[in-house]
């Protein structure tokens, strides 16, 4: 095929004008020739991602049509110009596609995968565990009151979150603790019983108490969360955050505001990234008797990282929160994450275990992913970046 057809075609197929015919010419030209390099009549490599961008903002709607206000940004790895890559995504997910919308044209391998059963994305799942230790699935029960803490009554509302609602005016005696954890492949949204709410990722859990009492509100993390905390001033909220893999942990102090907290126990850092208020970082220490070493104060768009072997808080300037809380937000965004960043997170939302053979590139990666992306399809985008996947049932082989 000439570059000038193959311009008409993705031309024809972006303003909704390609006939069946044309769409399957197009099929059948990436599969003869997706692995081969394509001349694209472009007069520069502007040209070549502004048009790789429309496309793939395209194909991402048509898959995704709840999604489709978002801003698609064309997934690549940092490195030279490589048009022939670049078209492969594009057409490989346009293919796919194309095949979804034609049953009768039969199925396509898309990722090298030895299983049949495919891997979907997580999510709303979690397990709440009462303070005399009894638990209850969430995911699975009935809307209602689920439970009973002290005056405290524990519901799950119609929209699936889980919510509290403390009586008023009454004080309560111990305090009963209770913990929501999601597992790999979860999300949950919680209601905490002074109305804040809170958002737990994949493989996380909140452990706070029924109801706040005292001249503090704390709450403990483990994993990831985003909060929109309710003001009160007269009473702080705090979230205490375990060591990592030893001293030191971390403490975050608020007075109404929304931030994101990632401190998994994989990653080196704990990472606090704040939209809006103020909160006050604390690092070192334990999470019981927790005696800050070191702490500072977060303004809107800023992010405190905490490494687990030094009690120093490094503050990054004008971070991307978009970024920090793209999982809230039904989305992967990478800025300048490598390959093992990339399957952390897509380790804990599909559920899967990684494995890597061979030399793993340092080379980074930025973009976004939908979050409710099949397993397959994330690879298929993946892959434009010489990076290789193979399927063993839910271990994930990645190959130079």
């Amino acid at each position: 095929m000439t570059s000038e057809r193959l311009a008409t075609l993705i031309d024809k197929y972006l303003s909704n004008t390609a006939s069946p015919e044309e769409e399957q010419e197009l099929t059948a030209w990436y599969q003869a020739a997706n692995e081969q390099e394509v001349q694209w009549p472009v007069a520069d490599e502007q040209e070549a991602t502004a048009l790789k961008a429309k496309l793939l903002n395209r194909l991402q709607q048509a898959m995704h049509p709840a999604q489709a206000t978002i801003p698609s940004i064309p997934f690549y790895r940092k490195m030279k110009w490589q048009a022939a890559a670049a078209i492969g995504l594009l057409i490989s997910a346009g293919a796919w596609l194309w095949f979804s919308r034609s049953p009768q044209t039969g199925p396509v391998a898309i990722n090298k995968t030895n299983t049949t059963v495919p891997i979907v994305p997580g999510g709303n799942k979690a397990i709440l565990t009462l303070a005399d230790g009894s638990t209850i699935i969430l995911d699975s029960a009935a809307n209602g009151m689920l439970s009973q803490q002290g005056s405290t009554k524990i519901l799950k509302t119609n929209s699936g979150r889980l919510a509290y609602s403390p009586s008023t005016g009454e004080s309560q005696g111990e305090i009963a603790y209770n913990t929501v954890s999601t597992p790999r492949g979860g999300q949950y949204e919680i209601i905490l019983p002074d109305g804040s709410h809170v958002w737990l990722n994949a493989a996380s859990s909140l452990r706070f108490p029924a109801a706040f009492s005292g001249k503090e509100r704390t709450v403990e993390l483990t994993g990831e969360a985003y909060f929109e905390v309710a003001k009160n001033p007269s009473q702080p909220f705090k979230v205490f955050l375990p060591p990592l893999q030893g001293p030191p942990g971390g403490a975050v102090e608020v007075l109404g505001t929304h931030f994101n907290i990632n401190a998994y126990h994989d990653e080196a850092n704990i990472k606090t990234t704040l939209l809006e208020g103020s909160v006050k970082i604390e690092a070192g220490g334990q999470t019981s008797d927790f005696r800050p070493q070191t702490s500072t104060i977060l303004k809107p768009g800023q992010q405190a990282q905490i490494s687990d072997n030094s009690s120093s808080i490094r503050v990054i300037p004008d971070i991307d929160t978009e970024e920090a809380i793209a999982w809230k937000n039904g989305k992967f965004q990478f800025n300048q994450a490598d390959i093992r960043t990339v399957m952390r997170q897509i380790a804990r939302w599909y559920d899967v275990e990684v494995v890597y053979e061979g030399t793993v590139s340092a080379e980074k990666f930025e973009g976004e992913i939908p979050r409710n992306s099949t397993l397959a399809e994330v690879f298929k985008i993946l892959e434009i970046s010489a990076v290789h996947f193979k399927t063993e049932g839910r271990k994930i082989i990645v190959m130079p």
